[in-house]
């Protein structure tokens, strides 16, 4: 299996897992809970996910496929905006006293991400010979 695989059985398990996250969240919004241990335990996982695809990716650019790319820049952009989007809204939303607010909040997240990396899925590489 090579590297190029990998990132896109990452990506497309990413963009599963980063879309039930949100569903999830939007679930837990409308009985009225808050986030719990183990949404917030899943939350984790999605970041570790993206992370692994992350790292992977810079393999790919550093063997030197990201010449491949039709927009290389926007695909890192994208993999930034990925990586940094989970702890940054929980790190900034976590503030916040209501927790039906903080669901609310993170479920929104959680759909920008799944934007964000379906997005991303869709700058695809080119073989190049």
């Amino acid at each position: 299996m090579s590297w190029t695989q990998i990132h896109s059985g990452l990506a497309n398990a990413a963009t599963i897992y980063t879309g039930v996250l949100a569903l999830w969240a939007l679930y837990l919004r409308i009985r009225s809970m808050p986030l719990d241990s183990n949404w917030l335990g899943a939350a984790l996982i999605c970041e570790l996910l993206l992370l692994a695809q992350f790292g992977v990716g810079w393999i790919l650019w550093f063997q030197g496929l990201g010449g491949a790319l039709p927009r290389a820049w926007i695909h890192i952009l994208y993999g930034a905006v990925a990586v940094l989007t989970l702890p940054a809204g929980y790190a900034y939303f976590a503030r916040i006293d209501d927790p039906k607010v903080q669901t609310v909040a993170m479920a929104l997240i959680c759909i920008f991400l799944w934007g964000i990396v379906l997005r991303a899925t869709q700058v695809v590489y080119i073989p190049a010979f």
